[in-house]
């Protein structure tokens, strides 16, 4: 079986807690870090985490202090940082916390990195959007001078240092792949020239970046694996139940005030996330029709994933337990169902393809 053929079961967390379904945020985090804890001892590949700043229902502002926590309570799962917005933050600091990161995880750590698309976001923190590309071309160039020189000195636009030694270096050797997101035909090249691997808002941005691949002298092949899996079942949501209808209705309004968030911010900068996505909707059924959000049996899914295996498509099954502030009472029953029913029938066709 090839490398791409591999199939991953990942979990996904934003950790919003909106106010109508609130919980105290201590319960909250414990209750998250609990459930990493058990999808580590039942087979889950991936926790992937990611970052978005002054939302009013606290979306996870620190996915790399949150990573520390989850390396010192698991043992094999990978931790994927869906995306770090580098342009808010010191790259140089970054590239220590990471590599601390890495270094608890013992090699567990893969980094996407991108530049956000909140106008909000830039104006809290008092830097303007104008230099979202600089400041990623900077910062991807000190956060892999880093990990792979003893010492070095940049001179930039942004950034001055001068004499860095970066310790401790990453577990992973030489370095881990950093893998760059975005949403433009510059951030597609740029990610060519400057990351290991892409993964695009919309994919018809792979295009340029394998133009870019390969004027810059790189094998945009030999990157595949760090490219974005296919999702299984629907493109954004999946949920797996024994009763799809009955499940729908009970997670409908959490999945609704997640797919309507997100379509307030993408629809400021003219993005289309997901399909579908940059419309607001009022009702679950419209939901529904957009395709991109889906309820299956686990004997649906393990048929998606026999199809995706058997074709060779690099997949994955994406599940958001807590989205939304979902309450435990209803996203644990879904991973233990994909726990019970659905690893150990993919597992043998992984083995035997």
């Amino acid at each position: 079986m090839s490398a791409r053929s591999e199939f991953e079961f990942e979990l996904r967390y934003d950790l919003r807690n909106p106010e109508q379904w609130h919980c105290p945020w201590d319960r909250f985090y414990a209750q998250f870090l609990d459930q990493v804890q058990w999808a580590d001892e039942n087979g889950f590949d991936v926790v992937d985490l990611n970052e978005h700043h002054f939302s009013d229902d606290g979306y996870l502002p620190s996915p790399v202090t949150m990573a520390a926590a989850i390396a010192a309570r698991t043992k094999r799962i990978k931790i994927r940082l869906g995306v770090v917005l580098l342009p808010l933050k010191h790259p140089l600091q970054l590239a220590e916390e990471l590599a601390v990161v890495d270094i608890l995880s013992a090699g567990r750590l893969e980094v996407c990195i991108g530049a956000g698309y909140r106008q909000e976001e830039y104006d809290g923190f008092g830097i303007s959007m104008k230099e979202r590309g600089s400041r990623m071309e900077e910062g991807l160039e000190i956060i892999r001078r880093c990990w792979e020189e003893d010492c070095f000195s940049f001179n930039g636009r942004h950034w001055q240092l001068s004499n860095v030694r970066a310790r401790p270096k990453p577990f992973q050797k030489p370095r881990p792949h950093i893998v760059v997101g975005g949403s433009t035909v510059a951030a597609a090249q740029r990610a060519a020239r400057l990351g290991d691997g892409f993964i695009p808002v919309d994919l018809g941005l792979l295009k340029p970046w394998r133009d870019e691949m390969i004027r810059v002298g790189k094998d945009p092949d030999a990157a595949l694996e760090l490219i974005t899996r296919q999702a299984i079942g629907a493109a954004t949501y999946v949920f797996v139940a024994e009763d799809p209808d009955a499940a729908w209705k009970a997670i409908s309004p959490h999945v609704l005030y997640f797919h309507n968030s997100y379509a307030v911010w993408t629809s400021k900068r003219g993005l289309s996330m997901d399909t579908g996505s940059r419309v607001s909707t009022t009702t679950a059924e419209d939901l529904l029709k957009t395709g991109a959000y889906g309820v299956f049996t686990p004997e649906q899914i393990v048929d998606r994933a026999r199809a995706a295996i058997s074709s060779g498509v690099h997949a994955k099954l994406r599940l958001q337990p807590m989205i939304a502030g979902l309450p435990l009472a209803l996203g644990q029953p879904c991973l233990e169902l994909v726990a019970s029913k659905v690893i150990p029938h993919v597992r043998k066709l992984r083995l035997t393809d």
